[in-house]
């Protein structure tokens, strides 16, 4: 009978949620099954099952670390900025860097709501929290437009972003249809978004 060597904890979870997330991110949760995890983990399920019990609460935690990683990258960001406007455009710069460089995280995110497994959790509302906060107190001070209700203003960025990342080969398409002269860049969209919410 072979030794078995005791597995180190946290690297078992890891393991595991490596996995998980490249597979959800390929195949969604219900495309996923934990023998898929098992084989690309090298974690057996029982083990898998013992660390998270069900499928469900491992995507959870998948999500989880996207969304805190995601909020941990946007706090780098804005810290860049010396104004409101500095700030603004850090975030939506950055935002819309992350998003476009991280599929794993941007799949995730559309198979959650296709699934109906989107999840709002303290750190999302936290987060989504404090930039309707910012926009309110850019508006107080009469540096962002106020003719748009500051909750409205965030969900309009990141909904903007989304688009703009899903339809690159429509941009390019209609660029080469002579609908503008140039590709549009990833900045004409930054600037663009920062015109609409700054006086």
């Amino acid at each position: 009978m072979k030794d078995r060597r005791p597995r180190d904890k946290k690297q078992t979870k890891q393991d595991v949620i490596s996995a998980a997330k490249k597979l959800f991110s390929e195949n969604g949760l219900h495309g996923t099954s934990f023998r898929d995890i098992e084989k690309a983990s090298g974690v057996s399920k029982g083990l898998i099952i013992h660390h998270f019990e069900t499928k469900e609460n491992l995507y959870a935690v998948v999500q989880d670390n996207l969304n805190q990683e995601y909020t941990a990258w946007m706090a780098e960001q804005r810290e860049t900025g010396k104004d409101l406007e500095e700030i603004t455009v850090a975030a939506i710069r950055g935002s819309l860097s992350y998003i476009k460089n991280n599929p794993e995280f941007r799949r995730i995110t559309l198979w959650s709501y296709l699934e109906s497994q989107d999840r709002n959790t303290e750190l999302d509302k936290r987060f989504t929290s404090i930039l309707i906060e910012a926009m309110r107190a850019g508006q107080e001070e009469g540096l962002i437009r106020d003719d748009v209700k500051a909750f409205v203003i965030p969900f309009i960025i990141r909904g903007a972003i989304d688009y703009w990342i899903r339809k690159e080969s429509l941009r390019e398409e209609l660029s080469a249809e002579g609908q503008d002269d140039n590709v549009i860049s990833d900045e004409e969209l930054v600037n663009a978004l920062v015109r609409f919410i700054f006086i």
